[in-house]
């Protein structure tokens, strides 16, 4: 039996079984001095009726009145008493005083028997002061009497705690177990059979799917990289084999060992951006304040000569100052990638404008643009949108990172692109 389920019931139990034990004990406690102070009034009021004018005794009014009686006169002291045992103690005296004086006249006092009180009532008639009183159980004698009885619940509330674990762990438990096993190695929706059980189940079902969506990456994952890496390794492979053999002309070695050694460096490079994309999720380090304006102009002072090249036109729309929370790293990494792509997929002759102002950086170009059913996908590991340019645009790898960077800090990336007419990529750095 779980004692996880054992334990909080028995508290429970045990609990309602105490604050049941106490509240009968105060009541039956209420209920005994209630009784008392109304026999007492029916007293008193018989003798000022019948007695109040005569001068009986002490003891003849406790034998006609079955109450124990004492009479004091004007200064409190004793004129006579039913019974010593009930003679008005110095500590009682005033209690006394001030009940009459306040016009109350039932009040409460210990007993010379342990575990017994007096219920009193007085009321003056002239100059004689006349006390009336019944024992009745203290409310501590009360409360031990109920002991026995609590004894017994406790047994019982244990008793009942030990059968509704055992009905819990058998009958709800049983049928949360079954919905787990159902769900291992399981594609299909799992169902409870009944409707407390269902949001256990929506939280399986949700489960399941993560599992499933993380297996299917992954598979991608391994798929796209076996993809990308058996190109440079087959190039590689053959241009060896081709040196070892002996086939391949003096004339051709010396190429063969370029395409050997740059086929060598796209792998080296594949490999790094698969470990930084890897290691963007476990980078734990504190970021600082970052010159985002002035280390935006040196990334793109870097493109220069590769502008040049296709000649593409850079216009700078960047605010002095701008400064964000991160790392140089970071933001250098998210730079390079936005500019290398609008720099890939541009135009001979196009143009790129990148624009830094309040947080909020925009790459926009001139290049081929993205089609809207390939626009969900360019954030997508190894996707990539002009697949005729075959290795010279890259591994895929390069917005992946930028989308990847851009959540774990909590910045929002848009982008908007119109096929044949251009991308715009903006950062809002501002959280």
């Amino acid at each position: 039996m779980n004692k996880r389920i054992f334990l909080p019931i028995l508290l429970v139990m045990l609990f309602v079984l105490l604050f049941y034990a106490l509240t009968s004990s105060e009541v039956l406690y209420s209920q005994n001095e209630g009784d008392a102070s109304e026999d007492l009034r029916k007293s008193m009021q018989t003798y000022k009726d019948n007695y109040s004018a005569t001068d009986i005794s002490a003891a003849e009014l406790s034998s006609y009145l079955d109450v124990e009686v004492c009479y004091l006169d004007g200064d409190f002291n004793v004129m006579d008493v039913s019974s010593e045992r009930y003679r008005v103690t110095d500590k009682e005296l005033s209690t006394l005083k001030n009940t009459l004086t306040n016009g109350t006249r039932i009040y409460i006092s210990d007993s010379t028997e342990k575990g017994r009180s007096y219920v009193n009532i007085c009321e003056k008639f002239g100059d004689k002061t006349v006390r009336l009183s019944l024992e009745i159980f203290s409310r501590a004698k009360v409360y031990l009497s109920m002991l026995p009885a609590l004894i017994i619940y406790v047994c019982i509330g244990v008793l009942l705690s030990l059968i509704l674990s055992w009905i819990v762990t058998s009958f709800v438990i049983r049928h949360v177990k079954e919905l787990a096993i159902n769900a291992i190695g399981n594609d299909k929706h799992i169902n409870a059979k009944f409707v407390e059980l269902k949001p256990i189940a929506d939280v399986i079902n949700l489960k399941n799917e993560h599992v499933r969506n993380a297996q299917k990456s992954k598979d991608e994952f391994i798929s796209n990289v076996t993809h990308e890496m058996n190109t440079p390794l087959t190039s590689i492979h053959g241009f060896a084999e081709l040196i070892a053999s002996g086939d391949l002309p003096a004339s051709k070695i010396k190429a063969a060992g370029k395409t050997i050694e740059a086929q060598s460096e796209r792998l080296s490079a594949m490999i790094k951006q698969i470990l930084n994309y890897s290691a963007i999720d476990d980078d734990m380090l504190t970021p600082y304040d970052v010159d985002l304006s002035k280390l935006t102009n040196e990334v793109l002072d870097n493109f220069e000569p590769v502008l040049k090249d296709k000649n593409i036109t850079l216009v700078r729309d960047i605010q002095d100052g701008v400064h964000i929370m991160s790392r140089h790293e970071r933001v250098t990494e998210i730079l390079d990638n936005l500019v290398s792509n609008a720099i890939k997929y541009n135009k001979q002759n196009g143009k790129i404008t990148v624009t830094v102002k309040d947080a909020l950086l925009v790459v926009d170009d001139t290049g081929i643009g993205i089609s809207q059913d390939e626009l969900k996908h360019i954030f997508s590991r190894f996707y990539t949108v002009d697949k005729s340019h075959g290795e010279n645009m890259g591994f895929g790898l390069g917005l992946p990172i930028v989308k990847k960077l851009c959540d774990k800090s909590g910045w929002k990336l848009y982008v908007d692109s119109t096929l044949g007419e251009g991308t715009t990529f903006r950062i809002d750095f501002s959280q």
